[in-house]
């Protein structure tokens, strides 16, 4: 048996086991695909009907090779959504396996990869191959026009994988953003504190330093604090993959980021890891200071894969830190806490002793030994550990 046909039989393999994991939890699937469903229909019937149509394609047909398609109309009501719609509700519905995989499967870990796998071909199934192998689609079709995202979304991921530390990871994000899509500048924050803050991670096109000295509270800006689901809305859920497009930016952000950063137009793409069911992070995209733009919605499915792509990498180095601190030593004394607080707040050396009624080469030495301690660089460096690891809020 050549190596080509073994390797085709073990993916074909994991397709099945996946396809069986879903028969498995066939009822629990069903009656959360029929809650989301039923939501979604709450907002936008148009919605409603994409997630219900694969939902029901995919529940009659859970392989997407092999065997004759059914002759039920499906595929041709798949093959008039727009790409978008399509991403949206598959990730919908691989969140809701790996989480019912959570709540009811002994040793859920090691069942994601092969779900992973599954709705993983059913994205490239039913968004590449459907529409050129089974029936015509007219010349407007979503599908035919602009195409090229596709390619985009390859480039995209075969950058960012040569990223070897978390710093590496999110400057090839904000890099790739800006350079495989129509973008000057991005932008890459990492949400803390249950999604009420955004710390910066990195930029390109914008000035590096100035991002990662950047700490939101999302309070500040409503829009974002809806879209993070920290108002906890009926269907907070759906609003985790979806990008934001913002026509004006003085109209939503406080004075203080437009002016700094002579924000206009700008798109705010959440970066998502299906696994974990939340979003991590968001960039924030746009062509320039002071220019303004609209955005045609077909770069929504690149910029939907480029945001869970961006968070299946960075999960791996949040993480890593943790495991880090857990593992060390000796840990932040209650007075080194206080102090890096104070830094995150933006506080000087001299404002920190003051406000703690010490001398200033008092704070400077809990400043280095934090440092020490977080093996971190620099002060900023430092805050930012703090804030991912939770040592301060």
């Amino acid at each position: 048996m050549g190596m080509s046909k073994e390797l085709n039989d073990h993916l074909l393999r994991l397709l099945h086991e996946a396809a069986d994991i879903l028969h498995r939890y066939a009822a629990e699937l069903n009656r959360e695909w029929k809650r989301i469903g039923e939501a979604l229909g709450k907002r936008n019937a148009r919605v409603q009907e994409v997630f219900s149509t694969l939902c029901a394609f995919v529940q009659a047909r859970l392989l997407p090779y092999g065997g004759e398609h059914p002759a039920n109309g499906h595929l041709e009501r798949i093959a008039a959504f727009h790409p978008e719609m399509i991403i949206f509700s598959l990730n919908l519905m691989e969140n809701t396996v790996h989480q019912v995989l959570k709540a009811h499967a002994p040793g859920a870990s090691a069942l994601h990869p092969a779900v992973r796998y599954l709705f993983f071909k059913w994205n490239e199934w039913l968004l590449y191959e459907v529409n050129e192998q089974s029936f015509k689609i007219s010349r407007d079709s979503a599908w035919k026009t602009e195409s090229l995202w596709k390619d985009a979304v390859i480039l995209f991921n075969e950058w960012i994988l040569r990223a070897q530390t978390l710093a590496e990871s999110a400057m090839h994000i904000c890099f790739g953003f800006s350079y495989f899509l129509p973008f000057n500048r991005c932008a890459l924050f990492q949400f803390v504190n249950q999604e009420s803050t955004a710390i910066g991670l990195s930029g390109h096109g914008v000035d590096h330093e100035q991002i990662q000295r950047l700490r939101v509270e999302l309070d500040n800006i409503p829009m974002l604090k809806e879209s993070v689901g920290k108002l906890k809305a009926e269907v907070h859920e759906f609003r985790h993959f979806r990008p934001i497009y913002v026509p004006r930016a003085s109209e939503q952000f406080p004075r203080l980021y437009v002016d700094l950063f002579g924000l206009a137009s700008l798109v705010i793409v959440p970066v998502y890891v299906p696994t974990e069911g939340r979003m991590i992070g968001g960039v924030v995209l746009d062509r320039g200071s002071g220019r303004f733009f609209e955005v045609d919605r077909r770069l929504f499915p690149a910029l939907m894969k480029f945001g869970q792509s961006a968070g299946e990498l960075l999960l791996k180095w949040i993480k890593a830190p943790k495991k880090e601190w857990e593992g060390m030593a000796e840990s932040l004394s209650p007075r080194e806490i206080e102090i890096l607080k104070l830094l995150a707040d933006g506080a000087s050396t001299l404002e920190a002793a003051c406000q703690l009624y010490l001398s200033e080469f008092t704070v400077r030495d809990y400043i280095s030994s934090a440092l020490r301690k977080l093996n971190a660089k620099n002060r900023t460096e430092a805050v930012a550990k703090a804030l991912r690891l939770g040592l301060i809020g």
